[in-house]
């Protein structure tokens, strides 16, 4: 877990779901999206104007997954649930030989990992994680990309490509490139590539198996990709019970008796 958190903190928030039940979902709902709100070669967005009314608003979030976790031809299996509120927190507890073996909360403005296995915590600043990431994700951004949402602001992303089956677009950062690539069907983003731009470090997101939850298509099955730039890491996450509606708690405190990590 450390060598992750250390080069793509981002991938924290996204390897520790797990579930056990599975409920079905119906299929996803195609989205409406009209031929005149596209206006290229005006000052008008274009990515902004055509996938606005495809984002849905949302307060709490939680689920659970299976996970399958590979680096250097080590395989790992973890179990968790994730619980989030909206440009808040993201509350996560995994699921470690059968028992809570770890917590993790991120606000706004730090990590916190509770390691309950060897009753220790670690607390990563923003500024921490945003110099190891290279760009400055805060917690909507970060919520954002477990949905398989345009991370930043459609407003700074560019049209890269437009068919009539899919599209992609690229928002650029100082020290990072985020693209998307969405199948237009049912305007939903099929692949997400953060590049780092200082050095040959990478995460490849792919979102597939989507659902209609809630009224929001959600993506069942993310499969991830990340270079560290000296080996690669797989992650397989099977989503289930995926739930925007039922309000949440976040409980998370540090027992005294518990070492603080340098």
């Amino acid at each position: 877990m450390n060598s992750v958190l250390k080069y793509f903190p981002i991938l924290i928030l996204l390897v520790f779901f797990s579930c056990k039940s599975r409920k079905k979902f119906a299929a996803p709902k195609k989205e409406v999206v009209g031929k005149d709100t596209i206006v290229e070669g005006s000052k008008v967005n274009v990515c902004e104007n055509l996938l606005s009314p495809t984002l849905k608003s949302w307060t709490y979030f939680s689920a659970k997954a299976d996970i399958e976790f590979t680096q250097n031809d080590d395989k790992k299996n973890v179990g968790s649930n994730i619980r989030m509120y909206k440009d808040s927190l993201i509350w996560i507890s995994v699921n470690l030989f059968g028992i809570e073996g770890a917590r993790i909360l991120v606000n706004k403005d730090s990590m916190v990992m509770i390691d309950k296995l060897n009753k220790k915590y670690t607390v990563f600043n923003k500024t921490y994680i945003e110099t190891m990431l290279g760009s400055a994700l805060n917690v909507s951004e970060l919520q954002n990309l477990i949905l398989a949402k345009p991370i930043y602001s459609l407003s700074l992303y560019q049209m890269l490509m437009n068919s009539e089956t899919n599209l992609k677009i690229r928002c650029t950062q100082p020290k990072v490139l985020v693209s998307h690539e969405y199948q237009k069907q049912l305007f939903t983003i099929d692949s997400t590539l953060i590049e780092d731009r200082t050095a040959p470090h990478y995460a490849l997101i792919k979102y597939s198996k989507f659902a209609s939850v809630n009224e929001h298509n959600f993506p069942m099955k993310n499969e991830i990709t990340a270079y560290n730039g000296t080996s690669l890491v797989n992650i397989v996450m099977e989503f289930a019970n995926p739930d925007f509606i039922t309000t949440l708690s976040f409980p998370f405190t540090i027992p005294a008796s518990y070492e603080r990590s340098k």
